[in-house]
């Protein structure tokens, strides 16, 4: 299991390649690696990991084997004061972002993207 930290817009991100992901899925060693990247990740920035089946199978719906999987730390903040931090999970298909688990008010609640629009989008 191979996983790369770099930035996402100008955050720090954990990126996932596409294969190592879905061979992480099939594999419990494989998949404890992954876990233990991810959720350590988050904990690092004090952010939910939002490391569950749900969300996993949500990832693989969505994403192609040349993609990646973006673990991204988001965050809002007034005047110099850092008020709220959150990680937000995007599968990156060749230039095609779609957003898997995002906030759409500051981190306080979270939207995962239907698996069934996968099927359709298509």
């Amino acid at each position: 299991m191979k996983v790369d930290y770099s930035y996402y817009g100008n955050m720090p991100s954990l990126v996932i390649k596409g294969t190592d992901f879905i061979k992480a899925l099939k594999d419990d060693e494989e998949y404890r690696l992954l876990e233990i990247a991810v959720k350590g990740f988050c904990v690092h920035f004090d952010t939910v990991s939002h490391f569950d089946d749900n969300v996993n199978d949500a990832i693989q719906q969505w994403l192609e084997k040349s993609g990646n999987v973006i673990y991204t730390v988001k965050e809002r903040w007034a005047g110099r004061t850092l008020l709220d931090t959150w990680c937000e999970v995007y599968v990156l298909n060749g230039t095609r972002l779609t957003e898997i688990v995002f906030s759409d008010n500051n981190g306080r609640n979270f939207i995962l993207r239907d698996k069934q629009e996968a099927k359709t989008d298509e």
